[in-house]
């Protein structure tokens, strides 16, 4: 990583001092979240929230994940959030807290890349940006597995970053360990496999063509690759199993071919959910061009990362709206980096000196950097909420009147936890919100399983018979062998909200 000689880093002891002082911006971060932003009595954010927390439950309970618990998404998450609740307890806020704390990584791996390479302007930036992502805040309070696996590999490009400065090789095993588990996270963080592979080489190719048969030449692009490939083989061999490969893979795959899950006004393309951030997308290729004039070359691992991820989710199908962090992170790191430059182009006690080209795009930086700031702050301020309401015992009227429905159902199946053992729901928050488990075959009930056949009515109700659940609650889906199922034995419904249909059947064995 090479320093601009306006902005030098800070070296040896002062340096750390320094440093430390900047655990006040992502520790300023977690305040935020924390105080203003009113996650503690929202019942579920997202669907995938509920599916992560009844397989974390399940997996608790015993169930083997993918032998037991079908599962489409890595490992990773579900045994993270499975130790969480060991220790915190089954309880919506506490795994969301945990989700937070890999969102803080994310601004303090930021602000110590670009306090380091790009000044104190631009670590401030970055902090901004981030927060001021569209959907950023809501994903850093939510259980999905989407920002965790950013995180962690932001982790790996912090560390790749490291040994491009200090060429240690313990910061490239850190790196394709961060990735790895990054992927174990959710996979589409394998697209930066070989974006960091390609760096590596490219930046010892001169030893290698000198020496292509020796051993040492090779050392940095092995010192990644090793415990990369290591720990991705051992996770397969060893928690997922190669003949449960096809539930991460099977479900995917064929909603791509899937006509109901092609690009649409319903479903728009990742082009869509973009177009919020496009002045940071903007500001980000100026960072770019600042990073190329300056041979950052670090900072072109964010721009491959933005780019591969745009590509990868143009072509993804179905792009949900919070797929779009896996370019807009990047993205914001870079835009926080072209205005760190511009601030000490423009600061600089040999401005007259500097290049025509370096007025005119330090200028355009600092105008769309404001232009960011006038589009997104105000949109922000309202997700907001000033009267603490996360620091209160109880929610706020508002909220126990918006989500009145649902505490409703909850209290129903907490009525009945004594007398019930399962549960068949299209929402698995409820059981877990409840205490209760749902059948394990059935814990990813989604529309993609379903639209796409990878999970069959003949087979929901082989479940439903095996399981016999005693409480049956319907939220999303109308599955005509569900009532099938209910109409010959002695359920009734005992909820009287608009919104759902809980049935529980008294007489269970």
């Amino acid at each position: 990583m090479e320093r601009s000689p306006a902005n030098p880093a800070p070296s040896g002891d002062h340096g750390d001092r320094v440093s430390a002082a900047w655990v006040f911006l992502p520790m300023a971060f977690l305040a935020a979240i924390l105080l203003f932003y009113p996650f503690r009595y929202i019942f579920e954010f997202d669907t995938d929230e509920g599916i992560n927390a009844i397989k974390a439950l399940l997996s608790l309970r015993g169930f083997g994940l993918y032998t037991q618990v079908w599962s489409d998404q890595p490992p990773l998450f579900t045994f993270l959030l499975a130790l969480w609740f060991r220790l915190f307890g089954l309880r919506v806020v506490a795994g969301r807290l945990m989700v937070l704390l890999f969102s803080v990584g994310v601004v303090a791996l930021g602000v110590h890349y670009l306090r380091r390479s790009w000044g104190a302007a631009a670590a401030v930036a970055g902090v901004v940006f981030l927060f001021l992502l569209p959907l950023y805040r809501q994903l850093s309070v939510s259980m999905m597995i989407g920002l965790p696996s950013i995180a962690l590999a932001l982790l790996s490009f912090w560390a790749q970053a490291m040994w491009h400065d200090r060429r240690r090789a313990g910061w490239l095993f850190l790196s394709g360990t961060a990735l790895a588990l990054s992927v174990l996270t959710k996979m589409f963080t394998l697209i930066l496999a070989p974006i960091w592979l390609v760096g590596i080489l490219w930046v010892t190719k001169g030893d290698i063509r000198r020496s292509p048969s020796r051993f040492r030449p090779w050392l940095p692009a092995l010192a990644w690759a090793v415990p990369f490939a290591v720990i991705l083989a051992l996770a397969v061999l060893l928690v997922i199993r190669p003949e449960n490969l096809g539930q991460l893979f099977d479900v995917h795959l064929a909603a791509e071919q899937t006509q109901a899950f092609q690009p649409s006004a319903l479903l728009p393309s990742i082009n869509f959910y973009l177009m919020e951030s496009l002045p940071l997308l903007i500001l980000a290729a100026l960072g770019v061009v600042r990073a190329i004039q300056e041979k950052r070359w670090s900072a072109l691992y964010l721009a491959a990362w933005a780019a591969a991820g745009y590509v990868f989710l143009l072509a993804n199908h179905p792009t949900w709206p919070h797929h779009q962090l896996l370019v807009t992170v990047p993205a914001a790191l870079l835009a926080a980096a072209g205005v760190g430059a511009a601030f000490a182009d423009l600061s600089a006690r040999s401005r007259s000196s500097l290049p025509r080209s370096r007025w005119a795009i330090g200028l355009a930086s600092l105008a769309v950097a404001v232009a960011v700031l006038v589009l997104r702050a105000p949109p922000v301020w309202r997700e907001l909420d000033a009267s603490l309401p996360n620091l209160s015992s109880r929610p706020s009227p508002a909220v126990v009147v918006r989500e009145s429905q649902e505490r409703e159902i909850v209290a129903l199946m907490s009525d009945h936890a004594g007398e019930a053992r399962w549960v068949f729901t299209d929402r698995p928050m409820f059981a877990f919100a409840s205490g209760l488990s749902v059948p394990p075959v059935l814990a990813v009930l989604s529309s993609k399983r379903l639209i796409t056949g990878q999970l069959t009515e003949t087979e929901i109700l082989e479940a439903l018979e095996t399981y016999k659940p005693e409480l049956i609650l319907a939220a999303r889906f109308d599955l005509p062998v569900v009532q099938e199922y209910m109409r010959t034995r002695n359920y009734r419904r005992i909820d009287s909200t608009l919104r759902y249909r809980l049935y529980f059947r008294p007489d269970s064995p």
